[in-house]
């Protein structure tokens, strides 16, 4: 059975994301990425990560985008395999 999940990821345009994770819920997402980039929570950055789940980053992150996808498949744990991250695991994730 599947279940609404997000997927927050980064990396190198042009390239397989060198981060990735699944969250149960948006907001943790966003934050995880707001986090892992050490973005002012309240700056213009993690407000259009907020917004459009999307930010162009730049080269001082060591990443040139973040971005968050909802997905609905059954096996969410399939978003960790060969990442730099884990998989974040919630009891209530499908």
């Amino acid at each position: 059975m599947s279940k609404e999940h997000f997927i927050a990821m980064s990396g190198s345009y042009g390239c397989i994301p060198d981060n990735i994770a699944a969250f149960e819920k948006r907001i943790d997402a966003v934050y995880y990425l707001i986090d892992l980039f050490e973005l002012p929570r309240y700056g213009s950055k993690a407000g259009d990560l907020r917004k459009t789940g999307y930010v162009e980053l730049g080269h001082d992150f060591g990443a040139d985008y973040a971005e968050i996808e909802e997905c609905n498949c059954s096996h969410h744990e399939i978003h960790g395999e060969g990442s730099k991250e884990e998989v974040v695991r919630d009891d209530n994730l499908g």
